[in-house]
């Protein structure tokens, strides 16, 4: 046997049974001599060599580890602890555990010791024989016998077709743009599972990596996971640590409701003739093959297959949802550990785009930091907005593929699937692709596009998310009047249903499976109609403060170059707060608010100390929880229910993303002045918004009354917390005064980040630097740069530094661009001398800047003495 396949023996003993060790290690030789294997015992260790760490080392990365067994050995903690060790390893990695019984003692009455084959043979201790050297040629041979099953195991090798298989990104393998062909290490991002606890009835989130490194600890596996959520991607990972560990995994691929027909064994040999070579099925100890079965829900006889895999210890069974198998014998389903997989949260989205925007970075010149920050929050602002995040609470799912779909498609400027059509966009290129991917020839594609549009029209009309079996069955009475129908009714529901574009639910309710699909093709039928459709245009463009409706507005715009689309957009956000004109932030305007620019807290003025990393993590974590909680959060009321107030705020909000998204979809086939105008006019909601506000707050009486309540509410906390020292009514109004007016300045500030992202984009610099520049006001000025720092990586510390010196300027307006300047360090790497021109410049100081230069005028002052 080659020195590469040498079986790595660990030799667990007391030192006092060190004389017996030594009969061991000689009787061994000839398995040392041939090459089989490499002993390793605590002798081994060289001086200098940390003790324990090379024990721990050495005992890790064993294949057999003999534990030598006598009174010695179990009263020491030392081998009880490398007992312990080897057991788990045996259960976590396969590790063969042979315990060697060398003297008589209690070694029964240990639960893990008398599960497993001890030598000599039954257990004989070694001195109890007549002859050591009979009883050590007993334990030679079961040990030889070990080894040669062992060994026969790497003979097993995996087809190289299967290898390609288990590498393959699928159909994303050639999505990047930078590389020719990717691998799913490339793109492979551990997930978080949901696990349910049928006995305490509970759920809990737990990282699929640590599923995965520990899988066999755990027997039997039921996930669950909606289409696209990366089911056979888990399937693909599992297989490969299985094999890592010298298991025998086999992956069944149901992929049709034909999947799965006959014995569940016959299966499992043949996918095992497909993905081996070197032995055969019946060579296979049953102990060491893993079935894989994705898509089992495809199986007809679900119950009598997982009966009949009840001679397999460990299983690995995928499905759509564990709750729907209908089985008789609960217990049945019981027996497996269920896991559900999760949507990517922030920080895994993050992840994500950070690992696709690094392939084929290597092969670049030298780049700079704030340029891969550029491409990593372009990518994820991209995400969100795709997703739906920016505007409600997502039209699509946030699982790997989809988000990698969107980057691909933004990325090359085509679909996925080239061969069906290269118009554009990711929503489009998905759907186009599902149909493809079952079955749907490019002939016929046009067919299930247009029955998915005018089903969509039909569910929108109805005002629901869902039909009935009998109304669904009238609507396609009625479409089969209108339209031919080349392709069976049963042959196109059913590539529907498969495709998870339509979902026939549990109470026989007919629905669209995702959002996105329902909103493009509502979008669709009423951009190609637009003369029948009016009065909803209308009523959609007048009311985006609901989501449904700012979607499908979008999407509209998709489908239609119709000036009156647009029309209509732009004089709805035309009659949003007409009453106020927009803010300025000028002193005229703010002089009010510059009187109490003081009491803004004193933090805002210094940069942080955390890198760029470190405050990018922290806010992925903030923005992890928050998302966390929402997805707990009951549904909000419906916004027809709001107040006025919260309704106009709400809808002038939407109107603006709508306009922003439009914008940026459409940045290079609009006219410029199209572009300045409607640029313009989406600024002008907010500003105006800004300014009924500021007619809020100036009313003295109104800060009064929200100062003493403010005041109120700071002296029942201080009352209801022991201990804490009252305070006096002064004490109390300063306090409540600061937190009203910081209250005031931070929703200025939000309102320009909103601003920035809703409008900001870097391919409209121009545009944006045409229409800032045109209106001149602190305001416009303050949307402008920070739309440059954002998503251009640009500060301009010297235009503001004028600019903000102007007699125009207010106070309050200096103060929200340097939030704004601190806020763009804090997220990105910034130079020491850049700093220090900001500081100069802008009077931004850093604690950090203001210890390196005491270090420096110190140093000055030794070098001068």
């Amino acid at each position: 046997m080659e020195s590469g396949l040498k079986l790595k023996l660990f030799i667990s003993y007391s030192h006092l049974d060190e004389g017996l060790v030594n009969e061991f290690i000689k009787h061994i030789t000839p398995l040392k001599n041939n090459g089989v294997i490499d002993e390793w015992y605590d002798r081994k260790i060289l001086g200098g060599d940390d003790f324990q760490d090379t024990i721990d080392n050495n005992l890790d990365n064993a294949n057999i580890i003999c534990l030598f067994i006598s009174k010695n050995f179990i009263s020491s903690n030392a081998c009880i602890k490398e007992k312990e060790k080897a057991f788990y390893l045996k259960c976590s990695k396969g590790v063969i555990v042979l315990p060697i019984i060398l003297s008589p003692c209690a070694w029964l009455d240990d639960m893990e010791l008398r599960k497993v084959l001890a030598y000599p043979t039954d257990g004989k201790p070694v001195i109890s024989h007549s002859n050591n050297d009979e009883a050590w040629v007993d334990v030679y041979n079961g040990l030889k016998k070990i080894i040669d099953e062992m060994s026969k195991y790497k003979q097993l090798n995996l087809k190289t077709d299967f290898i390609e298989f288990l590498n393959s990104a699928e159909l994303l393998s050639k999505a990047h743009y930078k590389k020719e062909r990717i691998t799913l290490d490339d793109i492979f991002i551990y997930p978080y599972f949901e696990k349910y606890d049928y006995v305490k009835g509970n759920e809990k989130k737990i990282n699929s990596k640590e599923l995965i490194e520990k899988i066999l600890l755990i027997e039997k596996i039921l996930l669950a996971g909606e289409n696209q959520a990366g089911k056979t991607t888990f399937c693909k990972k599992v297989f490969s640590k299985l094999h890592e560990l010298s298991m025998v995994p086999v992956y069944v691929a149901g992929e049709s409701s034909n999947s799965y027909q006959g014995k569940i064994d016959n299966i499992i040999s043949n996918c095992f003739s497909q993905q081996y070579e070197g032995l055969e099925f019946k060579e296979i100890d049953k102990i060491k093959i893993v079935p894989i079965l994705d898509n089992f829900h495809y199986a007809k006889e679900k119950e009598k297959h997982i009966k009949d895999l009840e001679e397999y210890k460990h299983q690995v069974i995928i499905v759509d949802d564990i709750f729907g198998l209908n089985f008789k014998n609960e217990s049945t389903i019981s027996a497996y550990s269920h896991y559900k997989i999760q949507e990517l949260s922030p920080s895994l989205r993050n992840e994500l785009i950070r690992k696709w925007a690094s392939i084929g970075q290597q092969e670049l010149p030298l780049i700079h930091e704030n340029e891969v920050y550029r491409e990593i929050d372009s990518k994820e602002e991209l995400i969100n907005t795709t997703l739906g995040i920016v505007i409600g609470n997502g039209i699509m799912p946030s699982y790997p593929f989809f988000i990698l779909s969107i980057i691909s498609t933004y990325d090359t400027a085509t679909p996925l699937n080239q061969e069906i059509t290269s118009q554009g966009y990711c929503y489009q290129a998905l759907i186009y692709m599902y149909l493809r991917k079952h079955g749907v020839k490019n002939e016929d594609i046009d067919i299930y596009i247009n029955f998915l549009t005018e089903f969509s029209y039909h569910i929108y009309k109805a005002k629901k998310y869902e039909i009935p079996q009998h109304e669904f069955d009238l609507f396609m009475k009625g479409y089969l009047e209108r339209f031919n129908m080349p392709i069976e009714q049963e042959v196109l529901i059913q590539r529907l249903r498969s495709t998870r574009i339509i979902n026939l639910d549990s109470f026989m309710n007919y629905s669209f499976c995702y959002q996105y699909i329902y909103y493009y093709f509502v979008a669709k039928y009423i951009a190609e109609n637009i003369e029948e459709t009016k009065d909803d245009l209308c009523n959609i463009v007048y009311n985006l403060q609901r989501d449904e409706n700012a979607y499908i507005c979008i999407f509209i715009t998709h489908h239609t170059r119709d000036d009156f689309v647009l029309d209509e957009i732009i004089l709805s956000a035309c009659e949003l707060f007409s009453s106020y004109q927009p803010a300025t932030l000028s002193k005229k305007e703010l002089h009010f608010f510059d009187e109490e620019v003081s009491s803004i807290i004193n933090a805002v003025l210094h940069l942080p100390d955390n890198s760029p990393e470190k405050e990018r993590e922290e806010r992925l974590r903030a923005k992890d929880e928050a998302e966390q909680e929402n997805q707990h959060r009951p549904p909000a009321p419906e916004v027809e229910h709001s107040d006025d107030l919260t309704l106009a705020i709400r809808k002038s909000i939407k109107t603006v993303e709508v306009m922003g998204r439009i914008i940026k979809q459409r940045a290079g086939s609009l006219k410029k002045d199209r572009l300045e105008f409607l640029f313009e006019e989406a600024m002008n909601v907010h500003l105006r918004i800004l300014s009924y506000f500021f007619e809020l707050i100036r009313n003295v009486d109104g800060q009064r009354e929200i100062v003493d309540y403010i005041s109120c509410r700071l002296e029942k906390h201080i009352e209801d917390n022991e201990g804490k020292k009252p305070l006096s009514k002064d004490q109390l109004i300063k306090i409540s005064k600061n937190i009203f007016w910081n209250t005031n300045f931070f929703i200025i500030c939000g309102c320009f980040e909103k601003m920035t992202h809703s409008l900001g984009s870097n391919k409209l610099t121009q545009v944006i630097d045409s229409v800032c520049n045109k209106v001149d006001t602190p305001s416009a000025f303050l949307l402008k740069h920070g739309i440059l720092m954002w998503y251009n990586k640009n500060l301009q510390v010297d235009q503001i530094s004028d600019k903000i010196k102007e007699d125009g300027f207010s106070e309050t307006a200096i103060k929200v661009v340097k939030t704004m300047i601190i806020n763009h360090c804090a997220m990105h790497s910034i130079g020491f001398r850049d700093k220090q021109k900001i500081e100069d410049k802008l009077g931004i100081t850093a604690k950090k800047l203001l210890v390196e230069q005491s270090k420096g005028k110190a140093l000055s002052m030794a070098n001068k003495n």
